[in-house]
């Protein structure tokens, strides 16, 4: 029994002749480090998309925030407030 688990079940890796496997999903270490290896790139992916909808969202926000600048209209002004508050909320809670 190895100190690594299989990426996919859990249970402990087991080296036998050579080649390292989980019993339970009776995958070899190939198998199992490629499974490891999608699942890096997914959470890196992922990670990507967090980044980009951050970016996305503190470009809004800047652009309401200069829209709000030259506003004079109080209903406009009120309107980009709000538009402002949900955005300003929706970025706290992915971060």
């Amino acid at each position: 029994m190895l100190s690594t688990h299989c990426p996919k079940c859990g249970y402990p890796l087991f080296e036998k002749d050579g080649k390292t496997y989980c019993p339970v999903c009776e995958k070899f270490k190939n198998e199992v480090e490629e499974i490891e290896k999608n699942k890096i790139e997914r959470d890196s992916k992922a990670v990507d998309k967090k980044v980009d909808i951050n970016r996305i969202l503190i470009e809004k926000i800047n652009y309401l925030a200069m829209k709000l600048k030259d506003e004079s209209e109080i209903g406009r002004i009120k309107e980009i407030g709000e538009a402002l508050y949900v955005l300003i909320k929706i970025k706290k809670k992915i971060e």
